[in-house]
C-alpha cells in the first residue's frame, strides 16, 4: 500500500513544473524508508550529508543538473523537516485521545501514598485526596466561580499541581535519581541502567528522549544506592503517566498527560516545541485561538535557558491539528510581554540581543555542536532561506494535510524551482 502510494505521488508529480526535487525526495524515501526516518528523528550533521548526497543523487535521475539544482534539494530537506516535526505532533495528539472512561479510570486507578495526601491537603485544603480523581475535583472547587468555572483558572492550578509535575527517573525503593544528561557523561551501565526487551504487558509503550534518542524500550535500573532493582517506560497511556509511585516524568510526558487531561476538561491547549533542544510545553487559550498563554515562569522565558552552558535551540513552533493554531512563535518568545511577547520584562534588551545572537550563531553552524541536542535543524531552514511566515505556512499547510498526506509527499509553491 505504502508503496503504491510513492509511485502515485511520483505519477503526479511529473505533471507539475518545479516538482523534480519534491520528486526525488519520494523516490528516495521509497527506496531508503528507514535511512530516512532514522535520520529526520535525529538530524545531525551526518544525516544531512547521507540525505543531502542521497536527494541530489536521485534529483540527477529526473532533471539535468543546473545552477538551481542544489538550492532545490535543500529547500525539499526544510520542507521535509518542517513536516516531519509537525507530523510527530500530530500522531502524538492522536495517540493521546483516550475516552472520558480511560481518562476516568486512569485518575482513580491509585492510592496515593500518605505522605503526599498530607502534601496536598496541606497546599489545597482537606479533606485528604486518597486519588488524583478527587484531586481534580479539588481544583475544580478552587476554580468556581459564580455557580460555574473559571478554566484559566483551573488550568493554571492543574499546571502547578503534583499531579502533572516533572518527576525524574529514580529509583522506585530510595528515590535515587538517575542523570538525564545529553551527551551523557556517564554510560548507561555506569548508572545502573539497561534496555530490557518488553514482555508485552506495558501499556502504549513508546519512543522518546532520555539521556539521548531512544526507540520504544524498557529500561531496568538497578540503583547505584540501595542496588534495588525497578522498570520504567515512556508511555502516553493516562495510567502510566499518573503513576504517584516514584515513576519517572519527564517534560515530554508531563505533556503528554497535560494534552489529555485538557482534551478531557475541553480546555484549549497546543504543544510548543523548541527546534535543537529536548523539551516541550503548552500553551492555554482562555477565550480565543488569537490569545494564547504560558502560565509556566520556565517556558514563558525559555530563552534565559539559553544562559545554561548546555547548547542552544534555533526555533520555537507551536502545533496544533487546528492549522490556524500553528506558527512560529519563535519571535514571541524573544520579545518581552512590554513589546506583546511572552518573556517576562524583567529580561532587559541588552540580555535579550544576546540571546538572539547566540541563537542566530547556532543557525548558522552546519555541525550542530552548537545546539543542545546536537541537531542541525535550524541551520537547514536557514540554507533554504524560509522566513517565519513562510514556516508558519507549512506548518499550517501540513495540518491541513495530516490525514490526507503522507509527511514526505511535499508540496511545490509556485517560485520553489
Amino acid at each position: 500500500k505504502a508503496l503504491c502510494r510513492i509511485e502515485n505521488y511520483l505519477d503526479t508529480m511529473k505533471t507539475m513544473p518545479g516538482s523534480a526535487a519534491a520528486s526525488a525526495f519520494a523516490a528516495m524515501y521509497l527506496k531508503e524508508k528507514v535511512l530516512v526516518e532514522d535520520a529526520f528523528n535525529h538530524l545531525t550533521a551526518g544525516a544531512l550529508q547521507t540525505l543531502d548526497d542521497k536527494l541530489l543523487r536521485e534529483y540527477t535521475c529526473i532533471q539535468t543538473i543546473d545552477d538551481r539544482s542544489r538550492d532545490d534539494c535543500h529547500l525539499m530537506i526544510a520542507k521535509a523537516c518542517i513536516r516531519r516535526t509537525a507530523y510527530r505532533c500530530f500522531n502524538k495528539y492522536a495517540r493521546l485521545q483516550s475516552s472520558k472512561e480511560v481518562v476516568e479510570g486512569a485518575l482513580q486507578f491509585y492510592t496515593l501514598p500518605m505522605d503526599l495526601q498530607e502534601e496536598l491537603a496541606l497546599k489545597y485544603g482537606t479533606p485528604l485526596p486518597t486519588t488524583w480523581y478527587e484531586s481534580l475535583d479539588q481544583l475544580k472547587s478552587l476554580s468556581a466561580k459564580d455557580d460555574s468555572c473559571d478554566w484559566g483558572q483551573l488550568w493554571r492550578l492543574i499546571l502547578d499541581h503534583p499531579m502533572t509535575s516533572y518527576v525524574p527517573v529514580q529509583c522506585q525503593s530510595c528515590g535515587h535519581i538517575v542523570p538525564d544528561q545529553y551527551p551523557t557523561q556517564q554510560s548507561d551501565a555506569e548508572v545502573g541502567l539497561r534496555e530490557i526487551a518488553p514482555t508485552g504487558d506495558e501499556l502504549e509503550l513508546r519512543a522518546g528522549w532520555f539521556r539521548g534518542p531512544r526507540q520504544a524500550v524498557v529500561f531496568e535500573l538497578t540503583c547505584t544506592s540501595c542496588s534495588a532493582v525497578s522498570t520504567w517506560y515512556r508511555s502516553g497511556h493516562p495510567q502510566i503517566l499518573l503513576n504517584p509511585n516514584k515513576w519517572g516524568r519527564l517534560c515530554g510526558d508531563q505533556e503528554d498527560l497535560r494534552l489529555t487531561l485538557a482534551e478531557y476538561l475541553k480546555i484549549p491547549v497546543r504543544l510548543t516545541a523548541p527546534l535543537d533542544w529536548d523539551h516541550v510545553w503548552s500553551e492555554y487559550s482562555n477565550a480565543s485561538s488569537t490569545t494564547w498563554q504560558v502560565e509556566d515562569n520556565s517556558a514563558r522565558n525559555f530563552c534565559c535557558r539559553l544562559d545554561e552552558g548546555i547548547g542552544s535551540w534555533t526555533r520555537v513552533w507551536a502545533i496544533h491539528p487546528n492549522p490556524k493554531w500553528c506558527e512560529d512563535v519563535t519571535q514571541d518568545y524573544l520579545t518581552n510581554q512590554s513589546n506583546g511577547g511572552r518573556a517576562d520584562n524583567s529580561i532587559d534588551d541588552k540580555t535579550m540581543t544576546r540571546y538572539e545572537k547566540t541563537i542566530r550563531d547556532a543557525r548558522l553552524d552546519k555541525s550542530g555542536e552548537l545546539t543542545q541536542a546536537k541537531t542541525v535543524n535550524g541551520y537547514i531552514l536557514l540554507r533554504a532561506n524560509l522566513s517565519q511566515d513562510s514556516i508558519t505556512k507549512e506548518l499550517q499547510r501540513a495540518a491541513s494535510d495530516f490525514g490526507k498526506k503522507e509527511w514526505w509527499e511535499l508540496n511545490v509553491d509556485e517560485g520553489d524551482s
